[in-house]
């Protein structure tokens, strides 16, 4: 399913999360046929309008994801999407993903107001415990943006996927929402999880302020 329209107002950027149109399909085409958008995904290869028009109806009918386009307020066009997956999952848990297509926004505070949302929808919303997610190492922008809305990393898995003669590991996060740790730590939440709960904690609380569902 696609996501909510929500506009998040935070840090000084304004980005509205809205569902996919099948005409923006051609911006996905554009960005995921360069290998500098696939170095730090799972994707190796170039992709078609026919492949990007199977992924819109995919996605559009999966009842166990939320997709967002992500579309800054003086953009035109969306410049990246983010989702939950594993949504319907009886431990009250999920996963969650991104990516930021369009180099001419990295850096600038996009992901962190699309993970604000996101992470406030699927805890507040979707009444989700927890959400999982992964970066590859070398993709130190991405972790820390995560990190800033609470995810904790728990682990990192060796040489996962190889890109340019290198093999690259990958990092592996939990956001916990704070108000469920006695559910899963009824003797006390583990110490190396206290600074990610704090952070979910003010996640939250900003995002009653600077979420706002269209």
């Amino acid at each position: 399913m696609f996501g909510i329209n929500m506009l998040v107002k935070h840090n000084g950027v304004e980005v509205r999360l809205r569902p996919f149109a099948k005409s923006d399909m051609p911006e996905l085409v554009k960005y995921f046929s360069s290998m500098k958008i696939h170095m730090y995904t799972k994707g190796l290869f170039a992709q078609t309008l026919e492949n990007e028009e199977e992924w819109y109806e995919r996605n559009r009918t999966d009842s166990d994801a939320c997709t967002w386009a992500i579309q800054p307020v003086n953009s035109e066009v969306p410049i990246g999407v983010t989702s939950l997956h594993h949504i319907k999952s009886r431990e009250n848990s999920c996963s969650s993903g991104i990516i930021i297509w369009d180099p001419n926004w990295w850096k600038k505070g996009v992901a962190s107001a699309a993970h604000l949302g996101r992470t406030y929808f699927a805890a507040e919303y979707l009444n989700r415990f927890t959400i999982r997610s992964s970066v590859r190492d070398p993709n130190e922008a991405s972790r820390r943006a995560l990190q800033r809305v609470g995810y904790t990393v728990w682990g990192k898995e060796p040489c996962t996927v190889r890109r340019d003669g290198v093999w690259l590991d990958t990092y592996h996060l939990m956001w916990l929402h704070p108000d469920r740790v006695s559910v899963y730590y009824p003797e006390g939440l583990p110490e190396f999880l206290n600074e990610g709960v704090k952070k979910a904690e003010n996640a939250l609380k900003t995002a009653r302020e600077e979420v706002k569902f269209l």
